[in-house]
């Protein structure tokens, strides 16, 4: 299933939600929290100073990125999958991390939210990532999803009516072992595996 752009990007920003929640600490006023956090209510009521210097920015980017985690956990659960192959070998691949951690190293550079210049730029460098990762087919690769318990394997496979051996990843919450049949759909270039071992039916 080639994903919409929208949802890729949803998914995308999904995959830095950690990022988001670094930047909102780093974005604490510690004068403020010395003073005491005032009720919400008195901080919706302009009544007294948020703990964040720029809550706006600081809380939509956690909210964005928590909807985007949260569309990437429905895309997995919808995909369908009705095919069936049986896996002939398998690998585990360790998440890449390379690209995935290089926002986070820019993070600490003194990249702040009342810094509009370096965060023009740093939008800029996410949106690059965003597009050859989308056009690559590896945007459902989301190393975060391994706090979640899923795991990407390479796998060499047979279709039961076809002839030949495919190479392929899967994404799987279970482990993946050679000699087994696993029912699959797929979310661009990567096959998701259903836990259950039954199929979708089209």
């Amino acid at each position: 299933m080639q994903l919409r752009i929208l949802v890729a990007a949803a998914i995308y920003l999904g995959s830095y939600l950690p990022l988001a929640v670094i930047l909102l600490a780093q974005d604490v006023d510690a004068g403020a929290v010395r003073r005491g956090i005032c009720p919400m209510a008195s901080m919706v009521a302009l009544e007294c100073a948020s703990p964040l210097r720029n809550p706006v920015w600081s809380l939509s980017a956690v909210a964005i990125c928590a909807i985007g985690m949260a569309v990437t956990f429905l895309a997995l659960r919808l995909v369908r999958k009705p095919h069936r192959v049986r896996v002939t070998e398998s690998k585990h691949i360790p998440a890449d991390l390379i690209n995935y951690v290089i926002p986070y190293v820019v993070s600490f550079i003194s990249l702040e939210y009342d810094q509009p210049l370096k965060l023009i730029g740093f939008a800029v460098f996410l949106i690059w990532i965003f597009w050859i990762t989308y056009r690559s087919g590896q945007i459902v690769l989301n190393p975060v999803l391994a706090a979640f318990g899923w795991k990407l394997f390479e796998v060499k496979y047979i279709y039961d009516a076809g002839r030949g051996t495919f190479v392929g990843r899967m994404l799987s919450r279970v482990d993946v072992e050679p000699d087994r049949e696993y029912h699959h759909g797929a979310l661009q270039d990567v096959m998701v595996v259903r836990e259950d071992g039954k199929s979708d039916t089209a």
